[in-house]
Order: structure tokens, then C-alpha cells, then sequence
């Protein structure tokens, strides 16, 4: 669900947006945190998935309030059957009858209120003064707006909460309207990450406005967490070994083997016993030292257990690594990877809190040479895979709630294994791997399978009952080219099991069936391999999958808006092209065009992956920012 924050003009860089980073960072992963402009509330088809509206009444460009009779008509409709707004910044004045203005106001029916937000007047008040909560609990620090609220009048099961300055006055009112309800806060939203309690004010405005937030992670580790290399029992894994002639004896009470830099980072190697592990573990995880953000020169400790040993729940708990080996083997059944060969997922780096599973294994070749020397450089065959529960890259923190899967994977192929300009229906075959797992009798089956779709060019939807289609997933792939070799990092995130309100693979599930991140992965990767064995036999082709992505997305024949030509125009989605892996569209007839031919070749409009955008709820095609 979104939570869209309304402004009068485009932001073109909303990580920079301080509202927007304090709202992402208290609603994350649970709510998707968009800007949507004053024109776009009578436009686009914003309120199917809209959680929570909100006006902010900033300094340098505040909310326009006249707005215009169809913008004011949407928002009242989607109020009134169960929509919530959050106005900050702003009073309200709560009357008995409609304002004669054409001003954005709410109209509760029942008690016959109408609620009209009221901007800020150009008067100084206090830096900060103490906020008291409905609640009774006390936050200081807040900045108020200048800003009246009038609640004369008898509307129902009127909120309120009030300022210590001049006592008891009215800091904020939440009223119902219809069988949604609005609140309306005069507290700046001005510098707002620089304001003391304003996290804590807003998880309450949140909460009591009814939405679903997660657990505060202020105890969560901030720096990355160990990794633990693991493969199944086979005589050829011997890390251990290798490492143990590599350096001398560790010293008995930390385990510590070596120490080894590359150009991002700095890995500690441990030689550990189960117990030792988890004693590293455990003081990784209570550390008081983590700094606010992660940086290259905060060790990653790789704990290396005894060869065949697997990590215990004790070093894992939110991924049972001996559950996905079996999964992984039973998945494989007759594939199963000859003496000297390594199959897809066999290899394991597992990690709970990481910087990024993707740019961990875009540099992490160093592990994988003291821990799994006898990987051969196979085309067909992964190198090296980690799943997380938390990334983190530069200051923002990606928490996954339990059941999300994220996971990165590393093929490693000569550059004559196919021509270079196929890479780009890797993702495409990472997003068909996804479906053919989930309609795998062990995930959903072909039934409830058929509901899980692709979003061109990397997102994974499910299509509820009622026909409402929620992203449940991602997919983000990333190349790089060096000795002769190109590395292929295929990252991807799947809400497996999350509870609500983030929407999953699980709503889709038969009564009584429990679905697991494990098994999906170990179903994920076993069916990459087949996709990919078939990709590199065919030198790239991609005639092989067409029929099977063409079933799995949700694009056939959809009529959608180019935006990215001038002038927009719309088109129709056939297909993807052999040849780059492009978004294949054919104009959309309005008329009789001279020298218009169906199916011509100069009649195509072919986009590329990277660049473009698919705003699935508008129906437009636009350039990423």
C-alpha cells in the first residue's frame, strides 16, 4: 500500500525530501512512501491503493487548499468509504454547515460536520513547546505551526490533542468523516529531521489513524552482521581445511584466522566451533558501539565452521539452513550435481544483517577463494549466494519483517558464452524462475500460481481476488566485465509469509498451507538453473521462453501511454524483442494514418529497460528518475 504525500509540483528527488525520508524510514517495509501532485489527486487512479494521504503545509512550498472542485470530489469519496488523510502543518475549523469557497473541506454525513483545513498565518511562535497525546504521554521539542483550530461544534468522537503553551490549547483534532477519518496537526513539518520526538509523534498520529507500523528497530544491529559460508557434506568442501593451511593456529579465545582487504572492504576469517560461532554471533548482535551508518571500514567477520557442519538456528534464526539444503536437494531431484561440479545454490554465504547482498557479492570474490576454493569457473553454475533479512546501503536501512526472502546470486560466464547484448533477458529469466516456482505444488500450485505476475521489466504482482494486483517483489541485476569473464549478480526480494498489511505470496495460499522462504528459494534457484542451462545451450535466445513469459505477465495486448516521446502517444504491448530484449509496442490506431501498416517494422515502438518506468496504476510509460 502507499502512503502519497501531496505536493504542488513534481519532486524530482524525493530520497532528498526530508519528509519523505522520515516517513520511509517509520513506515518501511510495510508502506511505499510516493509524492503525487495536486493534479495528478484528478488524474491517476491513486485511491485503490492509497493507505494514507497526507498534507503537508511546508514553508517553502505550501499545500494549495483551493483546489478544484473534481480534486476536492476524489478526496472526499475516498475518505468517506474507509480513506484516512494526515494534514501537517495545518489547523481546522470543524463547522455546521459547507464552506461557499471553493476550498478543500470533508463532509461527514452522519453528524453533519464539515471539516476545512486552515494554513499556517504568518505569526513567530515558540522554537518548541512540550505536546501532550490523547494518550497522556508527553513529547517535547515539537515545533508548532501558526496555525487555530475551532471545534465548537458537537461533531463525533472529535481527537484532540493540546500544547503546553498557552495551556491546554488545541494542537490537533482527529475526526471521523463518513467511514474513513482525517487528522489535522499543527506541528511543522519544517526541518523535520532535525526536530527531537518527531519519529515518536508520528508513529502515533500513524497508529491512530490505523495504520500498521513496524517494530521500532532502534535495538537492531546497525552494523552488518557475520556472514556464514555453509554448503552441504561433500568431500570436496573443505574450507576449513584450506583456511587452517593458509595461516597458522588461531588464538583459542576469539578463533580469529586472518585478516584480508579488498577495495571495498576489510573481512575478519574466524576457524570456529558451533559454540564459538555463536558466541561471535551474539556479541556482533549486542554491540553498543554501531555507528548510525554502515562504512567500508566496519570488518565483515566470516565465520567458518568445521567442513560438513552446518550452522545451527542459534547462528541463523531467521533462516534454517539445514531446512533449505533439503529443499534444495528434493527441488534438484535427478539434478543433482556430478562429483567436482557445483550446482545452483549449493554454495552458500549467508548473512542476517548485511550493506547489500548485491554490492557484497559484486566484491566479495575474496571470500569465495579462501572459503570455496573448489568452485570451478562454470558457465552454468553459481558461485556464490547470500540471503538477508537487512541491507543497508549508505544511510538508509532496508528491515525485512519475518518472511521476506532477499537474496543475491553470482554466475560468473566466459564472454563468448553468448553475446553480450543478451544479458539483458537475465532479468527476464529471474522473474520467470520466481513464477515457476510459485506454481510449483510445493509453493502455490498451478491454480493459485497463475495469480503471481510480472511487471515489465523486474517487478513480481499477485492478483487478488476482487482483481486488486499488489507487488510482492523485485528483481535488480548487475554485470560487470573483467579477465575475459562477465559476473552476473541477480538480486531479488520476495514477500513470502510477511504479515499484513504487506502483501505476499502467503494471501494466495491454500487454507492450512504454511509457505517458507527456504523452500521457495531453493525452488527459485533450482528453476533458474534449468532456464539458465537452456539459455547458455541456445547462445542467448530467447525464442525458448517467449511463450512462457508472455503467460506470466500481465501486459498482453494492455493499452498504455508512451510518455517518454513527444508527443506521448498510446500504444500496444505484444511482446519483447529477440534481438535487445526491448519492450516491444505497436502505436494505437486513432484514425487513418497515411502510410500506417500493421505490424510494419518502422511502426514499432520499442523502450528499453533501463530508462523507463511502468506506472501500472496511471497506465503510462515514463522516464526513471
Amino acid at each position: 500500500m502507499n502512503v502519497l504525500i501531496v505536493h504542488k509540483s513534481p519532486i524530482t528527488s524525493a530520497s532528498g525530501t526530508g519528509i519523505f525520508n522520515v516517513l520511509h524510514s517509520v513506515l518501511s517495509p510495510f508502506y511505499t512512501v510516493q509524492f503525487i501532485t495536486l493534479g495528478s489527486l484528478a488524474t491517476q487512479p491513486w485511491t485503490a491503493s492509497c493507505a494514507l494521504l497526507i498534507l503537508p503545509s511546508l514553508g517553502t512550498s505550501p499545500v494549495l487548499l483551493s483546489l478544484s472542485k473534481p480534486v476536492n470530489e476524489i478526496i472526499q469519496e475516498y475518505i468517506s468509504i474507509g480513506g484516512r488523510m494526515l494534514g501537517l502543518g495545518l489547523g481546522a475549523s470543524l463547522l455546521l454547515h459547507r464552506p461557499t469557497r471553493d476550498l478543500l473541506h470533508l463532509w461527514d454525513p452522519r453528524s453533519g460536520t464539515a471539516i476545512v483545513p486552515e494554513t499556517p498565518r504568518d505569526v513567530l511562535l515558540p522554537s518548541s513547546i512540550r505536546l501532550q497525546l490523547p494518550t497522556g504521554a508527553l513529547l517535547s521539542g515539537l515545533r508548532p505551526a501558526a496555525v487555530s483550530f475551532e471545534v465548537a461544534c458537537a461533531a463525533r468522537e472529535v481527537i484532540r490533542g493540546h500544547w503546553d503553551e498557552p495551556i491546554g490549547t488545541t494542537a490537533g483534532v482527529q475526526v471521523p468523516v463518513g467511514s474513513g477519518c482525517a487528522a489535522f496537526w499543527g506541528i511543522s513539518p519544517d526541518d523535520i529531521e532535525e526536530v527531537p520526538n518527531m519519529r515518536a509523534f508520528l508513529r502515533y498520529a500513524l497508529t491512530s489513524l490505523g495504520l500498521t507500523l513496524p517494530e521500532e528497530t532502534s535495538n537492531e544491529p546497525l552494523n552488518p552482521l557475520p556472514i556464514i559460508p555453509t554448503s552441504p557434506a561433500r568431500e570436496e568442501t573443505c574450507h576449513g581445511d584450506n583456511l587452517a593451511k593458509a595461516w597458522p593456529p588461531p588464538a583459542e579465545s576469539s578463533g580469529k584466522t586472518g585478516i584480508i582487504k579488498d577495495i571495498a572492504d576489510t573481512f575478519h576469517f574466524h576457524i570456529v566451533t558451533p559454540e564459538l560461532g555463536a558466541r561471535l554471533v551474539a556479541e556482533a548482535r549486542e554491540s553498543t558501539d554501531a555507528p548510525h551508518h554502515a562504512t567500508n571500514d566496519i570488518p565483515r567477520l566470516v565465520l567458518i565452521l568445521p567442513p560438513g557442519v552446518l550452522p545451527s538456528r542459534e547462528l541463523t534464526p531467521r533462516f534454517d539452513v539445514e531446512k533449505y539444503f533439503a529443499a534444495l536437494e528434493e527441488a534438484r531431484g535427478d539434478q543433482a550435481s556430478a562429483p567436482n561440479s557445483w550446482g545452483l545454490g549449493e554454495a552458500l554465504l549467508y548473512g542476517e544483517a548485511v550493506t547489500s547482498t548485491q554490492t557484497m557479492l559484486e566484491s566479495i570474490t575474496v571470500i569465495q577463494e579462501h572459503t570455496f576454493p573448489d568452485i570451478p569457473p562454470c558457465p552454468d553454475r553459481l558461485s556464490r549466494l547470500i540471503p538477508a533479512c537487512r541491507e543497508r546501503r549508505g544511510s538508509n536501512i532496508w528491515l525485512s519483517p519475518e518472511g521476506c526472502l532477499q537474496f543475491s546470486a553470482l554466475i560468473r560466464a566466459p564472454l563468448g558464452t553468448f553475446p553480450a547484448p543478451r544479458l539483458v533477458f537475465v532479468q527476464y529469466l529471474a522473474g520467470l524462475a520466481v513464477i515457476h516456482a510459485c506454481r510449483d505444488k510445493r509453493v502455490l500450485g498451478d491454480d493459485h500460481g497463475a495469480r503471481v505476475k510480472l511487471k515489465w521489466p523486474n517487478d513480481i504482482y499477485v492478483e487478488l481476488p476482487g482483481g486488486e494486483t499488489k507487488k510482492v517483489g523485485g528483481i535488480l541485476v548487475n554485470t560487470s566485465f573483467s579477465g575475459g569473464n562477465v559476473d552476473i549478480v541477480v538480486g531479488c526480494g520476495i514477500n513470502v509469509c510477511t504479515p499484513a498489511p504487506v502483501t505476499s505470496l502467503s494471501l494466495l495460499s491454500s487454507p492450512g498451507q504454511s509457505l517458507d522462504a527456504e523452500t521457495v528459494l531453493a525452488l527459485v534457484l533450482t528453476k533458474f538453473e534449468q532456464l539458465w542451462n537452456t539459455f547458455v545451450h541456445g547462445r542467448g535466445g530467447w525464442a525458448p521462453f517467449e511463450d512462457a513469459y508472455l503467460d506470466a505477465w500481465m501486459h498482453s495486448d494492455q493499452l498504455v501511454t508512451v510518455m517518454t516521446i513527444d508527443p506521448p502517444r498510446p500504444v500496444r504491448i505484444v511482446g519483447i524483442t529477440h534481438d535487445h530484449g526491448l519492450l516491444r509496442t505497436i502505436p494505437e490506431r486513432t484514425g487513418w494514418s497515411k502510410g500506417w501498416r500493421h505490424g510494419a517494422e518502422d511502426e514499432y515502438i520499442d523502450l528499453q529497460p533501463d530508462g523507463n518506468s511502468f506506472d501500472i496504476m496511471a497506465g503510462l510509460i515514463k522516464a526513471k528518475r
